[in-house]
């Protein structure tokens, strides 16, 4: 998407010259039509559904690990660092590599 062409702010010039970008006020403004609000209505309804069965588990906290392992790894890419899964998985074995210390190091994973 190119920010000059953005529907939630525009692009301007400051005095000094320099492009800034201004977004628009907050929040924006809403269309309430019957699409959206059956949409937030089944939303809603499968929100519930998820609830009830999580409530089931016996330990709901066993099923975040992964998901947060592997936030880990997006979040490692973004900042430069590349850690791998198996890199994290390794780190918190207790792996003594030097590659798998200096990433993890930086990520500080769960």
């Amino acid at each position: 998407m190119d920010i000059q062409q953005s529907t939630s702010g525009q692009v301007i010039r400051s005095p000094k010259g320099y492009y800034a970008y201004v977004p628009n006020p907050l929040p924006p403004t809403i269309d309430w039509n019957n699409q959206l609000v059956g949409t937030l209505s089944r939303a809603d309804f499968v929100l519930g559904k998820l609830a009830r069965e999580g409530s089931k588990l016996t330990n709901p906290h066993l099923l975040m690990r992964p998901f947060m392992t592997r936030e880990a790894v997006l979040s490692s890419k973004i900042e430069g660092t590349n850690a791998t899964i198996g890199d994290i998985l390794a780190h918190n074995a207790g792996v003594n590599e030097n590659k798998i210390q200096t990433t993890c190091r930086k990520c500080k994973i769960i």
